[in-house]
């Protein structure tokens, strides 16, 4: 390969050393990757979250093979109690006009992102990505537009598969500023030789560099023991993966999008004009014309994707064969660049992040695992020596006289035996006892105790939010202030969380203005209007998510919050028995009414009014209480309100 080469000065499209180049970007990434060591920490963490305990493991001379100590699932049920809290509802958003036109089409755009959110299973996803994210320290998604849905698609990357270029890139630095990223793929060989047109990609199941070992990790429910020659869980080794048969061979395919500002000059013909703007006439009485020269780039937003994989072609010398090389395919070509450029895809590579915690180092932030993994550890061993405890108390050791006619072999052979163990020694008066086992020292339940509570101090967990009631605490409110703590706590998280959601959505309206032709519909108000993204190019929007809108709202808060509510007039009495959950306070709030009504007609009467006027207005009243109860029945449930016939169906 050419030693010119460089990040300023990126090979051309159809070059020779353009495949190459490739590939050692992508090699650059992984040995910076490796040496931060975050494959190895990624499988500790996953290993940590499935309670899976690497044996130990050693070839030294004289090793004598120890049981796996099991691991208890703190981890795992940490992480699930933290993802579901902070991923617990919908986002709450909302589109801003950024241009000031003042036509509410961040409205209609708010409506569609909704609509978008519900029909593609976002939550499902945000899901994901924060379990993600709360294993490794980090989750990344990487947006693009599905063509044959028509519409905007997220997918989560595995940290394996993400290999950003050398540097501590921030949330919104490596979209606009890192020099290139490169995602991993493992897909079938056929399939990527019919999409691509091509023959002679060799087949790779790339174990390693996929982290594809954790599909073996898994909690021990049963003892073993081994000699195995390695202890570092990231160690080489050999596996045979998946099938070995050619219909179904896999190939690593690698994509590298790189910030490429190479330049080219055109020209272009004008017209000749005079001073008065009129077009100057040739001796021959043709129009004159003057060529002019522009220096434009060959990728518009400097923006380029290279496809590549390894290749079996003898002839290619690198092995690495270019599957594709194009602009940046999240721009519409057909939208003119003055357009285009206003759109969020424009000049972004499309990834972004969010971190479980910032170490302040590098994009990777960090897992809990870390802090707490020695804690888990230390627990295990204490509770896995409790239960041998327990064990050796339930069969303690038995104590055979020596040359008194009984053998290991008939107590063994005895024990598999149904029934009580009967020993018949041949020598009088022979010491057969079981030994006595000693009591836990007092401080054993102490010492656990104690480590358990700092494993809770370490994760930030609050006893109101595991659902237990802390000591001395009986307010209600109380308690809420105890939630709202721990909120408070996980603050960092639903930042992260809150990040994801707002970057997701801006990927999805430029993706809309860039490649959203077909018509929509959205419900605006109770009215249906169409929606058209690329009517929207040229427009500017942002999305903004209300910070934590996505964690939970507990029924004591809703009752704190409805509580103070009432109190300042801001809700009647049927929204706040409503949400303090009253028994049967529908019937309360009509009996409420009935008796405001009577108080209301009695002081009207002791005016003056006639008492039968007055009962008439009682009866007409309160029958238009029961019709309108009636009607918001029938349109819960889905009828028309009594009295309103039905729409007719069915065609003529």
């Amino acid at each position: 390969m050419d030693e010119k080469w460089s990040l300023a000065n990126v090979p051309p499209k159809n070059d020779i050393d353009v495949g190459e180049f490739a590939q050692d970007l992508v090699e650059i990434a992984i040995a910076e990757k490796e040496r931060l060591g975050k494959p190895q920490t990624f499988l500790e963490s996953y290993a940590l979250y499935r309670s899976h305990q690497p044996r130990q493991q050693t070839a030294r001379k004289g090793y004598s093979p120890q049981q796996a100590r099991k691991q208890i699932g703190l981890f795992f049920s940490n992480i699930e109690r933290t993802v579901s809290n902070i991923t617990a509802r919908n986002p709450t958003g909302e589109v801003i006009d950024m241009d000031g036109i003042g036509d509410d089409a961040e409205v209609v755009m708010t409506q569609e992102l909704k609509k978008w959110w519900k029909n593609t299973g976002q939550k499902a996803l945000t899901r994901f990505t924060a379990k993600n994210m709360e294993i490794y320290g980090l989750t990344c998604e990487k947006p693009s537009y599905d063509k044959s849905a028509k519409r905007p698609a997220i997918a989560v990357i595995d940290p394996f598969q993400f290999l950003p270029a050398p540097g501590n890139w921030d949330e919104d630095e490596i979209s606009t500023k890192c020099p290139y990223i490169c995602f991993a793929y493992l897909e079938f060989v056929s399939e990527m030789e019919s999409f691509f047109g091509v023959k002679g990609i060799a087949p790779d199941e790339a174990y390693d560099l996929l982290g594809t070992v954790r599909e073996e990790y898994k909690s021990q429910t049963r003892s073993a023991s081994t000699i195995g020659n390695y202890a570092d869980p990231m160690s080489v080794r050999k596996d045979k993966g998946a099938s070995s048969d050619k219909k179904i061979e896999r190939c690593l395919v690698l994509e590298i999008w790189i910030r490429d500002g190479r330049t080219k000059t055109e020209k272009v013909e004008e017209p000749l004009l005079d001073e008065t703007g009129m077009p100057v006439i040739g001796e021959d009485g043709t129009p004159q014309v003057q060529v002019i020269t522009t220096t434009v780039p060959v990728y518009r937003d400097g923006i380029r994707k290279i496809t590549i994989t390894k290749t079996n072609n003898k002839e290619t010398k690198s092995g690495i064969m270019v599957l594709d090389d194009c602009d940046n395919p999240n721009l519409n070509p057909a939208i003119p660049d003055d357009l285009a450029s206003t759109t969020f895809p424009w000049g972004r590579l499309p990834i972004y992040y969010a971190n479980s915690y910032k170490d302040g180092i590098s994009l990777w932030g960090f897992s809990i695992s870390e802090p707490v993994g020695y804690l888990i550890q230390v627990i295990s061993m204490i509770i896995s020596r409790l239960i041998a405890y327990v064990l050796n108390v339930l069969t303690p050791p038995l104590i055979v006289q020596q040359h008194c006619g009984i053998t290991r072999e008939m107590i063994e052979t005895n024990l598999k035996n149904e029934g009580r163990l009967i020993l018949m020694p041949s020598t009088p008066n022979a010491r057969i006892e079981f030994m006595t086992v000693p009591n836990l020292p007092e401080t054993f339940f102490r010492v656990l105790d104690l480590v358990i509570t700092l494993f809770d101090r370490v994760y930030q967990i609050e006893d109101a939010d595991r659902g237990v009631q802390p000591t001395g605490v009986i307010a209600a409110s109380a308690i809420v202030a105890l939630q709202e703590r721990n909120q408070v706590l996980m603050q960092a998280k639903t930042s992260s969380i809150d990040t994801l959601v707002e970057n997701r959505s801006r990927w999805a309206i430029g993706l809309w203005q860039n490649h959203g032709t077909s018509d929509d519909s959205v419900d605006v108000a109770g009215e249906s209007v169409g929606f058209v993204g690329v009517n929207y190019v040229g427009r500017k929007f942002n999305y903004v998510v209300e910070s934590g809108s996505t964690t939970p709202r507990t029924s004591l808060q809703l009752q704190e919050d409805a509580k103070w509510l009432a109190m300042n007039k801001f809700i009647g009495q049927k929204g706040l028995l409503k949400a303090l959950n009253w028994p049967d306070w529908k019937a309360e709030v009509e009996a409420t009414a009935e008796s405001v009504i009577d108080q209301a007609l009695q002081v009207i009467i002791e005016a003056g009014f006639p008492e039968e006027a007055a009962l008439k207005i009682r009866e007409y009243v309160l029958s238009s209480q029961i019709q309108t109860t009636q009607a918001g029945k029938a349109q819960a449930a889905g009828g028309k309100p009594p009295g309103q016939p039905k729409p007719p169906t069915g065609g003529v």
